[in-house]
Order: structure tokens, then C-alpha cells, then sequence
């Protein structure tokens, strides 16, 4: 503090005395005293921090990833609570999911299994069977505590992987023990990453809260993953690419011995790539869940009706007197059973129209017949139940011919992509590059014109929009979309430190922009192009918008630091979160940078011309694409907004007709209607066929007139 202080006062009533040769740069005392006394205070925080014991630092450690797992149970507990409720998963009489040992050849020996159990005399026979609430029991009982789940398509085996998390959450509340966390399989690529690095990634993406060093220890997702503190509940081996699948199985299998693990496949596919790979979970139980019986598909279709409504009545005499029929084979599927109820829950519907044997000869007939009619029947006949969304004020109403288009294009978009996730923040994918290079470019040119506004506070209007306008056009050329929304964190306490390294690093990057601006302003001065003065003013300027620059750049890093609480995943609370900070982006590091660029710019009393803006800005646009490319995080504006890409890209589908203009209204109302499931932040269709089926469904006609 004395330095910075007495360091700018004591050269500042030197100036008469210094020689004429060093004059000019007196001033730069002023900013290397700031950036002095910067280091020096993160230096000397660090310094007079208590130290601790090594025992108490790795006691400390240890209670920071408890703490860790147990705010990630307690947030896991709520999310998927709520995906249950929604999906109506604990109704009264819900559908019950039965399950057994598999008899496929694709179980592994008992003894493996089992392990000391099985020894000595003869091997046992490990034969699992109950209900869905019974298989958390089941595999807590389990002594390897590795299990796979397998079933036919629609067979319940996401509900089943929903309701074994939230049983192991709630036994773990009463007795402790690691965090089950269900993740998709179709988003991981076994060839090029480590499960591990994987589940870690995803973690990290879902639970941004995890990088916080200061509240959950170093490396905290790092932790729970390889020191055993989750269960990975691992839903849709079916869902990889073909190929992938081998090499998946041989991964899972390389999982170090005592991490549990569970894992979801279709029967006819796990059995075709053990088949293929030659190999096996070799310490997994293997369970197979079991068609739903007749009479409950009797007692599940006609439930929530009014009394006198006999519309099912032929239908459950049909299933009675022909059990073995197509339609009793495409009813013993949870998902058709389910599809269908939704379809012809409304009165106006018969669902007799299913004992049409010229038109529903066979299983796949039927089935389609179901897949195909469920979106319009939940469109036009059932409005989703009321959102806990305040601003909404209404509940939408979407035609259901605009909805089916909207939905096609979407299942194609991912199809496209060879994933189910359906990611907001990566929708820009679904457009050519071309289009995503004139978006790139259109968000710097609007992150310059703001930015040349605050800079022409101090230079003349023109100049600074021509310097704002040059510097986005060179930095958009070179734009490139966030890996991942942002979020703001203004919470001052415990932060200083992280504020420091922020800042030194902001001030890096000033450096860089200061710098690409003198390399074009130093010719042109020398040139006398647009710019009065010598190269000592020029590096004046250049520094001191360098100056600013960086400390916009430093603030905003560290506003965008991990917070300090596990939050649920949520689509629309992510691209809130993204939108929040890229306001506070545009007004801090966009208008506030040119704003002290152009302060610094008048202190000097320069004559600043259109020709000295053009170079400044394509120079120091340039360098500031350049240092964006190669540290990431350090794009600016809207560029570097999620937010401002998924605007930009969901207004130009929603003018040709394939998206809707409020398209995170549109997710959020069919993710109600059961449409769309959530995982995490990011939806999927309900189940993969109706994705499927709405790849290869033509779009319907456009209305006439």
C-alpha cells in the first residue's frame, strides 16, 4: 500500500527534476503501481494465512469431499425426485416393473459374483428376482455391488435406473456410503476417453460448484470419482454407436475392483457385443426385466377413467380370450402400455380401433401405430399439468401440427449429431459453418460497436464506433461458441486470492490487445496516417488501453468463478444463469473496457483520426481474436455468451419455419407433456424409439391459405 501511494506522488513532483529523456514515462508509475500492489497483497494474504499440520490439512481434505458427496446426494435427491413425480413414477398404482436373473449366456460365474460365498463345495446359482422397489435391496446385497440391468426396447429400464438412484439416496441418508449418480451412456466415446475422465467431465459440466477449490478441497470431482465416494448408474449401453459398444464393455470391466457400478442395456445388444468383444462384466450380476403381465396391463389401461366409461371394454375382453394375440405382445411393453393409455385417455378417442386386424395384423403394426399417434394425442387432448415457472403466466397451447414439425427437426438435429442429448448451448451445430461464421462475426460486431461507444467518451464518436466496429469485425473472424454456459458468482468473501490470479491474468491479456494495437499504430504514426505524436505516445496509449482491457477482463473471470453450492442441472436455469452473465459482460468488460480505454485515451489530450481508430481497432481486434482462440475462456462480448449463440441461432431456425421463437418455452412445455425427459441440463426424447420414429416420420404439409 505504501508503494502504491507514495510511488506515483514521489515521481509525479519529480517530473521537474528527471531528465527530458525519461519524462515522458513518468506516468507509467501509476499502473505499475497497481498492478504492484495487487501482487504484493495476494502475496502477503498467502503468506500470513495460518498454517496447518499435514494431519489436519488431510483431515480437512477429508471432510471437504464429504461435504462434497453430501450436498451432491442431497441436490441428486431433489432432481430426480422431481423427474419422478413428473413422470408420475410414484402414483398410487403405478405399473410394476418385475425383474430376474437372466438366463442369456452373458451372466458371469457365481463365484466371480458372489465371491467366498460361492466357495468351497458347490458353486451357488445367484438367482435375483423381485420388483422395482426391491432392487436397490437386492443390490446393496450384492457383495461386489456391480450390477447390469437388461430389457427389451421400453422395457422400463430408465425408470428402473431412475428409481434404484433415488432408493440408494435415501439408504444412503440413513447409513452413509457413496453417491449414486445416473448418467447417460451415449454422450461417452470409450475409444478416446477414460471412463473416468468421463464421469468426471460430466460432473464438472453438470455441477459446475465441484471446481471450487476453496469449499469442496483440490480436485473434488477428481475425488469422488476415483477414491469410490459415487456409484455411477450408467443408463443406455444401447444408445453408443454399434462399435463402441466392445470396447465399452471391456472398459467397464477394467473398473478397479470394490467401485460399485451399474449399467443399463437392451438384452439383444449387450448379448451381441459380449458376443463380439469375447468378453464380459465379469464381477456383475446380471437381471432382466420382465414383460408386464397381462392383468396388470388390464387393471393399468382403464385406470383414471370416470366410472361409467366402458370405451376399454372390448379391448380387456379381447386381451382376456386371446392372451397370445399381436396386441397383448405390444401391451406387455411399459412404454406401449404407458403410450397407449395417453393416446386414448381422451373420450373422444376409441381404443377399439386397435382390433382392426386389417390394419393392426401384427406386433410392429401396432407399435408404430403408437409411436406415430402419441405426440398429436398430447398436443391436441391433454394440456401439461401447471409449471412452478412464475413467468409463465399461462400454460402454452402449440398446435400439434407445428409441434410434430418442431420435434421432427429437432430428433433429425440429433440423429445428425449420433447423440440423445439435447444440448441448448450446442444447437448451433444444427446450422452450416457458414452460417455459424457470420453469426460468430455478427456477435463481435456487436460487442465493437458497444465497446467503441465507451471509447468515444474520450476520442471523438466516429472514431471510437470505427475503432469498436474494426476491432469486432477482425476478432469475429476468429469466434468461436463456449464449451459450456457460464454463471456469475458475486460473493466477495474468500475470493481475494482468486481475484488476484484473475486479474494478473486479465492484465495478460490487455498486454496482448495493447500490443496488436501498437503493431498497426506505430506504422500508421510513423506513416502519419490518422495520428499525431511520436511512438513514445503511442505506447502511452497502448499500454494504457492495454491497461483497461485487462482489468475488465480480470473482474469478469473472476465474477465467472464456480459457486459455492450444488445446484440441480437445469436447462432453463442454465441459460439463465449464461444470460445474467453475459448482461453483466456486455456492461463490465464490453462498455466498461472501451469506457477506460477511452478515459486513458483523453488523459493524454491526443488528436486522435478515423484512419488511427480503423488501424487501433484492427490491430487490437485481431490480437484480441488471437488471444480468445488460444486461451478459451478469454473471448469477449457475445461471443463468448452461450446465450448470445443460442439467440442468434434459435431466431434464424425460428425464421425458416423449423423452430419456434421461444424455444426454451417449447422444450420446458414438453418436457411437461412427457415428451421429453431431463438429464441433468440437458433433455432427451422420452425414450429412444419415439426419437427414431420421428427421424424417419415426413414432416407434415403446411397449412393452406
Amino acid at each position: 500500500m505504501i508503494t502504491f501511494l507514495v510511488l506515483p506522488v514521489a515521481t509525479n513532483l519529480a517530473t521537474s527534476v528527471l531528465p527530458a529523456a525519461v519524462q515522458p514515462y513518468v506516468w507509467l508509475a501509476w499502473p505499475v503501481a497497481c498492478v504492484s500492489a495487487v501482487v504484493a497483497a495476494v502475496v502477503e494474504a498467502r503468506r500470513q494465512r495460518p498454517s496447518k499440520p499435514v494431519a489436519d490439512s488431510e483431515d480437512d481434505e477429508r471432510a471437504r469431499i464429504r461435504h462434497a458427496a453430501d450436498e451432491l446426494a442431497a441436490t441428486l435427491h431433489d432432481q430426480w425426485s422431481a423427474e419422478a413425480d413428473l413422470r408420475k413414477l410414484h402414483r398410487p398404482q403405478p405399473l410394476h416393473l418385475r425383474w430376474s436373473s437372466t438366463n442369456r449366456p452373458v451372466s458371469a460365474h457365481p463365484a466371480n459374483v458372489l465371491g467366498d460365498a460361492a466357495v468351497g463345495g458347490r458353486p451357488l446359482r445367484l438367482r435375483l428376482h423381485g420388483e422395482a422397489h426391491e432392487i436397490a435391496t437386492a443390490f446393496n446385497r450384492l457383495p461386489k455391488r456391480r450390477l447390469v440391468v437388461l430389457g427389451s426396447p421400453g422395457a422400463g429400464k430408465t425408470v428402473l435406473a431412475i428409481l434404484l438412484t433415488l432408493s440408494l439416496l435415501e439408504h444412503r441418508g440413513s447409513h452413509g456410503g457413496p453417491v449414486p449418480v445416473l448418467l447417460s451412456l451415449s454422450s461417452w466415446d470409450p475409444r478416446s476417453e477414460h471412463l473416468d475422465t468421463w464421469i468426471i467431465r460430466r460432473l464438472v459440466e453438470d455441477y459446475p460448484a465441484l471446481t471450487n477449490d476453496e469449499v469442496f478441497g483440490l480436485k473434488a470431482a477428481q475425488r469422488l470419482v476415483t477414491q469410490g465416494h459415487i456409484v455411477p448408474v450408467l443408463d443406455g449401453l444401447d444408445e453408443m454407436p454399434t462399435g463402441q459398444r466392445p470396447t465399452a464393455i471391456d472398459s467397464l470391466d477394467r473398473v478397479p475392483p470394490g467401485r460399485p457400478l451399474v449399467v443399463t442395456c437392451r438384452s439383444t445388444e449387450y448379448e451381441a457385443a459380449v458376443a463380439f468383444s469375447g468378453g464380459l462384466l465379469s464381477t456383475a450380476a446380471v437381471v432382466e426385466l420382465e414383460p408386464v403381465g397381462l392383468q396388470e396391463v388390464m387393471a393399468f389401461l382403464p385406470a383414471g377413467t370416470v366410472a361409467d366409461d366402458t370405451r376399454w371394454a372390448p379391448v380387456l375382453t379381447f386381451l382376456q380370450e386371446h392372451p397370445n394375440a399381436p396386441l397383448a405382445a405390444a401391451l406387455s411393453s411399459p412404454l406401449m402400455v404407458t403410450q397407449a393409455r395417453a393416446i386414448y385417455s381422451d373420450p373422444a378417442s376409441d381404443p377399439a380401433e386397435l382390433l382392426t386386424r386389417d390394419r393392426f395384423a401384427n406386433r410392429a403394426s401396432i407399435e408404430d401405430h403408437l409411436l406415430n399417434a402419441f405426440i398429436p394425442a398430447v398436443y391436441r387432448h391433454h394440456p401439461p399439468p401447471p409449471t412452478t415457472d412464475r413467468t409463465e403466466a399461462h400454460t402454452p397451447q402449440y398446435p400439434p401440427e407445428l409441434a410434430q414439425k418442431w420435434l421432427v427437426f429437432l430428433a433429425r438435429h440429433l440423429d445428425n449429431r449420433s447423440t440423445h442429448d439435447l444440448v441448448w448451448w450446442q444447437l448451433h451445430d444444427a446450422l452450416a459453418p457458414r452460417t455459424r461464421r457470420v453469426i460468430g462475426l455478427l456477435l463481435e460486431l456487436v460487442t465493437g460497436l458497444v465497446a467503441g461507444l465507451g471509447l468515444a467518451v474520450g476520442v471523438r464518436l466516429v472514431v471510437g464506433v470505427v475503432a469498436g466496429l474494426a476491432g469486432g469485425f477482425t476478432a469475429g473472424l476468429m469466434a468461436i461458441p463456449p464449451s459450456h454456459p457460464g454463471h456469475v458468482n458475486i460473493q466477495l468473501r474468500g475470493r481475494l486470492g482468486l481475484f488476484g490470479k484473475t486479474l494478473t491474468l486479465g492484465l495478460a491479456v490487455g498486454l496482448i490487445t495493447g500490443t496488436g494495437a501498437l503493431l498497426t499504430v506505430g506504422p500508421a504514426a510513423q506513416l502519419g496516417i490518422g495520428f499525431e505524436g511520436d511512438l513514445k505516445t503511442v505506447l502511452k496509449v497502448g499500454f494504457g488501453a492495454g491497461l483497461g482491457v485487462g482489468i475488465a477482463f480480470g473482474v469478469m473471470d473472476w465474477l465467472n468463478a464456480p459457486m459455492d453450492a450444488i445446484r440441480s442441472p437445469s436447462p432453463l436455469v442454465g441459460l439463465r444463469d449464461d444470460r445474467a452473465l453475459s448482461m453483466l459482460r456486455f456492461c463490465m468488460e464490453t462498455l466498461g473496457a472501451g469506457l477506460m480505454t477511452g478515459l486513458v485515451a483523453a488523459a493524454f489530450e491526443l488528436p486522435f483520426g478515423v484512419a488511427w481508430g480503423l488501424t487501433a481497432g484492427l490491430g487490437g481486434g485481431f490480437a484480441l481474436g488471437l488471444a480468445g482462440r488460444l486461451m478459451g475462456r478469454f473471448q469477449t462480448g457475445l461471443a463468448a455468451s452461450a446465450w448470445g449463440w443460442f439467440l442468434l441461432t434459435r431466431s434464424w431456425l425460428a425464421l425458416r419455419g423449423q423452430l419456434p421463437w421461444r424455444l426454451m418455452r417449447f422444450l420446458d412445455d414438453a418436457h411437461r407433456r412427457g415428451v421429453l425427459r431431463q438429464a441433468g441440463a440437458v433433455y432427451q426424447f422420452r425414450h429412444a424409439r419415439l426419437q427414431d420414429t420421428l427421424v424417419t416420420r415426413e414432416p407434415p404439409p403446411p397449412p393452406v391459405g
